[in-house]
Formats: C-alpha cells, sequence, structure tokens
C-alpha cells in the first residue's frame, strides 16, 4: 500500500486515487441514538384514560361442605373431651377411607357454661369446689363443661356426601351445609372470560378514543382481577329420614367475574 505525505490534494486527484482503490480509509461504527428528549416529551404530553371493563359467567357450583358436629355436656371435662374425640376418630377415618370424600377438622372447643339461675352452694373449706370457686369452674357454682368438636366433610360428589352423613349420623349430626366452586372449575371459566374481558376493553378504548376525536391509543398499564365469589348456606341441620337417606342437596348458581383495568395514552390524529 502507497502513502502519502501530508499534502494537500485537489478534488480531482482524491477522486482518482479512490477509483484506483489507492486509498484505505478507516471503518467507522455509527449507532443511532434514540430521541430519549423528544420521546419523553412526546409521551408526557398525551393525554391518559383510565378504562375498566369486565366480563361474567354464571355457573352451577360444582363442591359440598358438610359440617359435622359433636357436643356433650356433663361435670367431667375429661370424659367429655374423650366422648367427643372417639366420635370425631371414628368419622374422619371412615371419611379418610372414601377416596370422593375430603376430611379436615373444623373447630375444637372446651368451656364452662354458668347456670345463672341456679344458686350458689357454699362449699367447705379446703374441698376442690372451695378450690375451683374462684374460677367459677365446678358444678357446685352453678353450671357444667361443654366440649365440642368439628369435622368438615367436602366432596363433588354431592349424593355421596350426603348419604356420609346419614350414615354417621349417630356419631356426629349434620349441622351445616355450604356450597362453592371448585378452583379447577373456576380456573376454566376464568380462562374462558380473559379473551371476552380483553376485547369488551378493547372496544371501550376504542369508543373512548371515537368520542374524545382522537387518532388512537396507546396502552399505559393493565391490571386483572376478579370479583365476587358468592356462597350458598344453609345453616342448620337438615332433617333426614328413618330409612337412613341423607338430606337432599341441591347446589345453587354463581356468577363469576373477571375484570380489566387499564390506563391508555390517547394519541392525536
Amino acid at each position: 500500500m502507497r502513502t502519502f505525505p501530508h499534502t494537500l490534494l485537489s478534488k480531482a486527484t482524491l477522486i482518482a486515487m479512490l477509483t484506483a482503490g489507492t486509498v484505505a480509509l478507516p471503518a467507522v461504527a455509527v449507532q443511532a441514538q434514540p430521541a430519549t428528549t423528544s420521546s419523553a416529551a412526546a409521551t408526557s404530553s398525551e393525554p391518559t384514560l383510565a378504562l375498566s371493563a369486565s366480563a361474567s359467567e354464571t355457573v352451577a357450583q360444582d363442591t359440598v361442605t358438610l359440617t359435622l358436629n359433636k357436643e356433650v355436656r356433663g361435670d367431667n371435662q375429661v370424659e367429655l373431651s374423650r366422648s367427643v374425640n372417639e366420635a370425631m376418630n371414628k368419622v374422619r377415618d371412615k371419611a379418610k377411607a372414601d377416596k370422593d370424600l375430603e376430611v379436615r377438622t373444623g373447630s375444637y372447643q372446651v368451656w364452662f357454661e354458668r347456670d345463672n339461675n341456679r344458686p350458689v352452694q357454699p362449699a367447705a373449706a379446703g374441698t376442690r369446689a372451695a378450690d375451683a370457686k374462684g374460677d367459677g369452674e365446678s358444678a357446685d357454682a352453678g353450671g357444667t363443661w361443654v366440649a365440642r368438636g368439628e369435622l368438615l366433610i367436602t366432596s363433588k360428589n354431592m349424593e355421596k356426601a350426603s348419604q356420609f352423613a346419614a350414615d354417621v349420623d349417630e356419631d356426629m349430626a349434620l349441622d351445616g351445609i355450604r356450597f362453592t366452586l371448585s378452583r379447577e372449575a373456576r380456573e376454566t371459566i376464568e380462562k374462558r372470560l380473559l379473551a371476552a374481558t380483553t376485547k369488551a376493553f378493547k372496544t371501550r378504548a376504542q369508543e373512548a378514543v371515537a368520542a374524545l376525536e382522537f387518532g388512537g391509543y396507546r396502552i399505559k398499564s393493565l391490571r386483572l382481577g376478579d370479583v365476587g365469589r358468592p356462597e350458598s348456606y344453609q345453616p342448620r341441620m337438615m332433617a333426614m329420614s328413618a330409612a337412613k337417606a341423607g338430606p337432599a342437596i341441591e347446589a345453587g348458581k354463581e356468577t363469576v367475574t373477571l375484570s380489566m383495568e387499564g390506563e391508555i395514552f390517547l394519541l392525536p390524529k
């Protein structure tokens, strides 16, 4: 390669040298820089609008939860607790043997219930009744011990759950029925609602743009959420027939709603 002294070359000479390939020019990397200042200014100048949309679907509740309880009263706290425990263990073991039933422990309480209408009898000094008098935990003080335990039986097979309650009613009584929508069913419905909610949000955005006479919109932020999970309750025990048939169980309906909230930039025409 030929080199040239630092002399001034005429335009014609330079062109001729470039054409002949006698001059090597260094490579220069050029990187485009974003116009951050102008872009930020444009963003801040664009007005924003908050929008929300939702879609709903009403379906039948597919899960039942039965509340079974055992409550006993008497003077011996230990014996009462043992009686409740034995009943709960028996019913729990029977429920766990059925794959269609899910069992879990509910509330468990032991307390002393005063009898305000019963006159308090004086106790001899040094006796157990006298020692417990200050705490109000003696039958002589006017009252009785109460022990109560609960088991919750959950199933999608409502007929089987009802029959189970009838089979164990001698050990634990049916105290309440609650219907819900299972998590699997809810997730399936929410997937269907997502497309409908998104379409509703886009429609509202386009309508707002047209009504305000803008040229278009750009999404700034979005948030998804579900609202409203009503459940139907049957709070007290329902009567059973002498033939050991379970109570008639019929689930209610529940409305699942998926909502979408967000902000959009309004773009000029």
